[in-house]
């Protein structure tokens, strides 16, 4: 069995005369508390479960085991931490005081879940590295502020950090507030590339080549005839099907296989010269697909040769899948990146449904220096700010070069990505590596200063390719 390494922050604070301080709240005196934690009657599973999560902690830190109460029989003499759905946006959160209770609000069940965890990290000063590493304080008293007043809704509203580390321990993807699954909320069998598992060539390529790309003279199993009025109705099916299978999932790809072998018979090309690109018949297709389906949503790829907005519309439950597969990470995108950078522009035009597959490790050879630290703000901050909600971070999912670091620090920018870099940096090598960390940081700065300074590397996720100045 694994044991948890808890790095304590012993910290005994004497209050002379201090326990009635105007501008403070006494959550815990002297290893006791005068609050109760309050709940709903009615209140969810994950309300009571994160209302638990919260006691625990609080207990944790202080000895302190504040009850958890129904609404109904609250105690007139005690003061109040309530923890509660609120009416604000289902992905917000509120932390508020006043002066006397305490209040911790979410717009769903979800946002709940982040706001314990946002109290604990903001105003308890908890902080966990790493799903066998925490930082607790060790308190004999707890005080938080009157008035508080803090709201949060991140931009970035479903966020993926592609590493074990969230996949493997569920609660420590919630403390960081990111998924604990690669497709969250997917039909499990049809995330990406979809075409051949709804129209499979071993089926129905010998008997219908019709249904595939035609490429030159010759059908092609490669894509799918999108014009092919056929293949709607198939695709259709399958999707319906799949819905019926998996009731509890809300998306599902309908996406072009891994190739650029697209169809360029007769009425798809019109369709594509028409519309400026491939991308046109992509989205007419997945739009017809989508109409059957009002309340679920429909994910496509913009990856390749449909990458380019089309001039058609996405219908609003159509989710836009921007891959950044090519991207030189030596700097940010919108520096090193510019086809993409532009490509992204285009569909928020047109889109507030946007999902970035971003790739931040180096596929040849996870355990080699990758020093793209630098770009990770900057480029999330770019997704934030053209309307993508889903945000997918490749990481290594298997262990590699920082990897504990890697994934805290792309799980914190992703929820909040106005953070300060280098503040997150150090307080994880300190926290973390502890004597170590200062060393580790060093390496860090050394290997971003290396490739900063030279403007022509050409850093790639299948390895490091130097490009060659003309020189006179």
């Amino acid at each position: 069995m694994r044991k948890i390494k808890i790095l304590t922050v012993v910290v005994i604070t004497l209050f002379i005369g201090s326990c009635n301080n105007s501008n403070k709240l006494q959550l815990v005196t002297n290893g006791e508390s005068n609050y109760e934690i309050v709940i709903k009657s009615d209140a969810s599973k994950v309300v009571n479960e994160y209302s638990r999560v919260l006691q625990n902690y609080i207990e944790k830190i202080s000895t302190a085991k504040i009850p958890i109460v129904v609404e109904e029989n609250q105690s007139e003499n005690n003061q109040q931490l309530f923890v509660q759905i609120g009416s604000i946006d289902e992905n917000g959160l509120t932390i508020k005081s006043d002066d006397a209770d305490i209040y911790i609000s979410g717009g769903s069940d979800l946002a709940i879940q982040n706001a314990i965890y946002e109290f604990l990290e903001m105003y308890l000063n908890c902080e966990w590295y790493s799903p066998i590493v925490e930082e607790i304080p060790i308190l004999q008293s707890i005080s938080i502020n009157k008035n508080i007043e803090y709201s949060y809704t991140p931009n970035i509203t479903t966020r993926t950090v592609h590493s074990r580390l969230f996949y493997e321990n569920p609660e420590f993807a919630a403390k960081q507030k990111v998924t604990n699954e690669a497709f969250p909320y997917y039909v499990p069998t049809a995330r990406v590339h979809t075409f051949n598992n709804f129209i499979p060539e071993m089926v129905f390529y010998k008997s219908n080549p019709e249904y595939f790309a035609l490429r030159g003279s010759k059908r092609l199993p490669t894509q799918l005839c999108l014009t092919n009025d056929e293949v709607y109705e198939i695709v259709k099916d399958s999707v319906t099907s799949l819905f019926k299978q998996y009731p509890e999932a809300s998306v599902i790809s309908v996406s072009s296989n891994d190739n650029t072998q697209y169809c360029t018979c007769e009425n798809c090309k019109k369709i594509d010269d028409d519309e400026g690109g491939p991308s046109g018949t992509m989205i007419q297709f997945v739009n017809k697909i989508t109409v059957n389906f009002p309340d679920k949503t429909i994910s496509t790829l913009a990856y390749q040769y449909t990458r380019k907005p089309s001039k058609t519309k996405p219908l609003p439950n159509v989710l836009i899948t921007l891959c950044s597969i090519e991207c030189d990470r030596s700097a940010s995108i919108e520096e090193k990146c510019t086809d993409f950078a532009e490509d992204l522009r285009g569909w928020k035009q047109i889109t507030e449904n946007i999902r970035i597959w971003d790739y931040i490790t180096k596929f040849t050879n996870f355990l080699a220096p990758f020093p793209n630290l630098h770009t990770l703000q900057p480029n999330i901050q770019f997704f934030s700010g053209n309307n993508a909600k889903w945000v997918f971070e490749q990481h290594s999912n298997n262990p590699s070069e920082l990897f504990e670091l890697r994934s805290y620090i792309t799980a914190k920018l992703l929820w909040n990505p106005d953070l300060n870099i280098e503040e997150l940096i150090t307080e994880f090598t300190d926290g973390y590596y502890e004597e170590a960390g200062v060393y580790v940081k060093k390496y860090i700065d050394l290997v971003h200063k290396k490739i900063q300074e030279d403007s022509d590397y050409f850093l790639f996720l299948y390895g490091i390719h130097h490009k060659l100045l003309n020189r006179s």
